[in-house]
């Protein structure tokens, strides 16, 4: 299968700074992957180990050995808890253009904007089956993010995406947007013609279409362009002044 990069499809959070053990880690961890579960059988086994490849159901009852395994660590190769955790799974039993992988880094309490993120993604290098990138998947395998996680803001996009909208802005064009209750409540007025979800837990989601997103589309960019000048504002918070809080 020919290697393509670039062409890629992710589902992003991103939240402040928050200090969690290993063991509050790995149950959000187990949660993520649970609810990704639940959608599609895409993301049915799991992949996961700090140091060799472990079948994820077989280390599920207690992956906070594999969280506290992912301590950050400084050039002495000594843990630095300040800066979080790195862990993740990989999806098994796929072709490389069905599998994704989930990435996490949290755990923080470092004083600066969004230290802690999510990312989870198609498989890098691969055009992804179209199957496995539609709305009715990567919607809620973003509330899947949302439950678990809880953070400030979550974004799926194509990687074809980001190469419009300011450099270094965290708000800009995307494909579908989540913002939590205080920044939801901060969006005003609301970008049209887009899709507008106000959700039970006062969060508000936004996207451009419930199509594929397809930066070919004039009325895709369109929409994705509207959203993006409805949160411009959001990037102009004292997101630093926040982090030293």
């Amino acid at each position: 299968m020919k290697r393509v990069f670039g062409r890629g499809f992710n589902v992003q959070a991103h939240w402040e700074r928050r200090a969690e053990t290993p063991d509050a880690l790995a149950v959000r961890f187990v949660r993520t992957i649970d609810r990704l579960q639940e959608i599609d059988s895409v993301f049915a086994l799991w992949t996961c180990g700090s140091k060799r490849p472990k079948k994820f159901e077989t280390v599920r009852d207690h992956y906070t050995e594999e969280v506290a395994a992912g301590v950050i660590k400084d050039d002495w190769g000594e843990p630095e808890p300040i800066w979080g955790y790195r862990f993740g799974a990989l999806t098994r039993e796929q072709p490389c253009n069905r599998t994704f992988e989930v990435s996490i880094r949290a755990g923080s309490p470092y004083p600066r904007p969004f230290p802690n993120n999510v990312l989870l993604s198609t498989n890098i290098g691969f055009v992804p089956d179209p199957s496995i990138v539609r709305y009715e998947i990567l919607k809620p395998a973003l509330f899947a993010v949302v439950e678990a996680w809880e953070p400030v803001c979550c974004v799926v996009y194509p990687d074809t995406l980001r190469a419009f909208g300011k450099e270094g802005s965290y708000f800009r064009e995307t494909w579908i947007q989540y913002l939590c209750p205080w920044l939801a409540s901060l969006v005003t007025p609301l970008p049209a013609p887009v899709l507008v979800e106000h959700l039970p837990n006062g969060g508000l989601l936004m996207s451009a279409t419930a199509e594929t997103f397809d930066i070919e589309n004039p009325s895709h960019m369109a929409a994705a362009r509207s959203i993006a000048a409805a949160i411009a504002p959001l990037n102009d918070l004292p997101w630093a002044e926040r982090a030293r809080a």
